[in-house]
């Protein structure tokens, strides 16, 4: 796998080996709601349960298992990507592709993957991968990384 990580430049054209990811920045600048978008992509339960609780922000300590650092993690990330993102529905095939990449990535814990690894998850041509998110509208935040 080759990793090409995007150059912060003005003229940059992404490839299919660029890697993208979810640009929180992007979320914070845009004042979109970053919360309602997780929740709206977890399981019943827990969906129910942050919609009732909108304030319920705490935090719990999360251990890299690959790295054993510990860091802050928000409850509501810890329970989509540990509960929610492995349920069998919570990547749907017929979605909207847009909506398909923000799941992997929150599923994934937000790691940057190239279009081409996409494909492969996704069963969709990198190429329509890239074209949408490359173009010049930004989708849920996600950017090359």
């Amino acid at each position: 796998m080759s990793e090409t990580k995007a150059e912060k430049g003005l003229f940059f054209k992404p490839s299919i080996d660029t890697q993208f990811h979810i640009d929180f920045e992007w979320w914070q600048a845009s004042d979109l709601g970053w919360r309602n978008a997780m929740v709206r992509c977890m399981c019943d339960e827990h969906r129910d349960f942050f919609l009732s609780q909108p304030e319920s922000d705490t935090m719990v300590d999360f251990i890299d298992p690959e790295t054993g650092e510990v860091s802050r993690r928000d409850t509501l990330q810890e329970i989509l990507t540990n509960h929610c993102a492995r349920q069998e529905s919570f990547l749907q095939p017929n979605g909207p592709l847009t909506d398909s990449v923000f799941r992997i990535f929150l599923a994934n814990g937000n790691q940057p993957l190239s279009c081409r690894e996409l494909s492969e998850i996704l069963k969709k041509p990198a190429g329509t991968i890239l074209k949408t998110l490359s173009g010049p509208r930004i989708y849920r935040g996600i950017k090359p990384y």
